[in-house]
């Protein structure tokens, strides 16, 4: 990060939305990501031979007039606000601190445009350009639609009609070539873009749970990326607005992969390392030839992944945890087969969930479950099933979510032709955790009942059970109990249930 004092020639800002994100969750669970994004752009523009400053303003708990001061400072040319997190989907969670990131700039420094990044506005780039105090919006991945605009910005090239993946209003009519940019070649993007931040930063905090093992060691945590894209069609999943309509995974040459893992233990000495990939376990191959060559380093560490059930196998798993790749996050989604078709993730059954759950722990691996409650067709009855057998499955960390049509989802699609009147007031009705929480109700449950459910499911998978507790303890120790009993005191406060 620049001196304050310093000028930039374009600024790149991860806003701090976590106020209104995590409205009453514990501070102590509340993690503070790598801006992979922000470090990732900045070192490509940085390459580019573009004077490029990095403000990460959720790591130093900024305020918008804070940021916007120190923007104002640096005088750029251009300013780019990232609404990307470490999960795409997320990317709605973050509009709302970015909107108010994005008036405060423009108060600050009027004249200097501004341009929105990431899935969201990728989805949206028409309301997102009408709605927000903005100029542009890149769609995709847009790592050369962000430099041919700074080009466009400083020298006043009249060509910005041509640069794909951009959008803009002109005389209050959308304008631009807003195909999604990707990136073809991987290789292209830095390594050592985390260079612009300085090196005793310590503001990035691992997630309460992935830190279990050594709860001392949370702010020894990095964040890499292998792969981009996503083979699979999941309804509620918006990854392609971002990462085209393709069902393509593209990957970084292996040794780039583990090149970046050398990076943060000899620049960084990380302990807890993110791979941010969509489906680490996507390629077999890959995954295994990684894990390979990352166990002949020799390093301490403790990796986590997201993976799917039905591409793993005993060797894989095996082979990951030799690496240190100890954590693994599966979409379980639901216990109903039924449910699960209806949202195209029904390529096995709950039968096999159950075989790789234990396959996994038996491999000395943990797990991240990730369950939905409110999935189009669900029940009451549904839901109360998908508690039980969610129990019974007893993994590591239950990660229970109610369904949310994010924009870029055919879920999105389907709802505003099916149901337009449902979606939330603001786009803090989606973040999961916030007061304004709405989710997506089916045509048994109103919002209300899911969101009162999914509170419920959440306390009551841990409370009087034991068996949990005991597994807790053995593997991790007092302090991750204690952690969690620390997290179970908070409870959040919900607009829609009349708190």
């Amino acid at each position: 990060m620049k001196n304050l004092n310093s000028r930039a020639e374009l600024v790149l800002i991860r806003p701090n939305g976590k106020a209104i994100m995590y409205h009453g969750v514990r501070q102590s669970a509340v993690a503070v990501d790598p801006p992979y994004w922000l470090a990732a752009m900045g070192g490509y523009i940085r390459d580019k031979g573009i004077d490029v400053a990095l403000i990460d303003a959720e790591a130093a708990a900024q305020t918008p007039e804070e940021t916007a001061d120190e923007v104002r400072r640096l005088n750029p040319k251009l300013i780019g606000v990232l609404t990307l997190g470490g999960n795409l989907t997320a990317s709605t969670w973050t509009m709302p601190g970015a909107g108010i990131l994005c008036r405060a700039l423009r108060e600050a420094a009027p004249d200097i445009p501004v341009f929105m990044w990431g899935n969201h506005p990728s989805a949206l780039p028409e309301r997102t350009l009408r709605e927000e105090q903005i100029d542009y919006v890149v769609v995709g991945e847009g790592f050369d639609v962000v430099e041919r605009l700074y080009h466009y910005c400083a020298a006043g090239n009249p060509k910005r009609d041509m640069i794909q993946g951009l959008n803009y209003l002109d005389n209050d009519v959308l304008c631009g070539n807003g195909n999604v940019s990707v990136i073809h070649d991987l290789s292209t993007l830095p390594v050592d873009g985390w260079d612009l931040f300085p090196s005793n930063q310590r503001h990035y905090r691992n997630h309460m749970h992935f830190a279990f093992e050594n709860m001392s060691k949370r702010d020894r945590y990095g964040a890499i990326l292998s792969s981009l894209g996503c083979p699979h069609g999941c309804t509620y999943c918006a990854v392609r607005t971002f990462s085209g309509n393709t069902q393509r995974v593209r990957f970084k040459d292996v040794h780039m992969a583990i090149t970046e893992v050398d990076w943060w233990v000899k620049n960084r000495d990380v302990y807890y390392l993110r791979i941010l990939d969509e489906c680490f376990t996507a390629d077999r191959n890959f995954a295994m030839e990684f894990s390979k060559l990352l166990k002949k380093r020799g390093y301490n560490l403790s990796l986590w992944i997201n993976a799917r059930i039905d591409n793993v196998d005993e060797e894989m798993l095996i082979t990951m945890r030799e690496a240190g790749i100890k954590w693994l996050g599966y979409g379980i989604e639901s216990a109903n087969d039924h449910i699960r078709k209806l949202s195209r993730k029904n390529q096995y059954d709950f039968e096999l969930t159950k075989r790789i759950v234990k396959l996994t722990q038996s491999c000395d691996q943990y797990i991240c479950g990730n369950l939905m409650l409110g999935l189009p067709g669900e029940t009451h009855e549904d839901m109360e099933y998908d508690l039980k057998a969610y129990r019974e499955l007893n993994v590591e960390y239950p990660n229970i979510y109610c369904t949310m049509a994010y924009p870029g989802s055919n879920l999105y699609d389907f709802v505003l032709k099916s149901n337009p009147e449902w979606f939330p007031d603001s786009w803090a009705g989606y973040a999961q955790l916030s007061y304004e929480t709405q989710p997506l109700p089916t045509e048994h449950l109103s919002s209300a009942e899911i969101l009162r459910f999914r509170d419920y499911a959440f306390s009551a998978y841990f409370k009087d059970n034991d068996r949990y507790f005991n597994m807790i303890r053995h593997k991790f120790g007092e302090p991750a109990v204690a952690a969690v009993n620390d997290m179970l005191k908070g409870k959040l406060k919900r607009k829609l249930l009349g708190d």
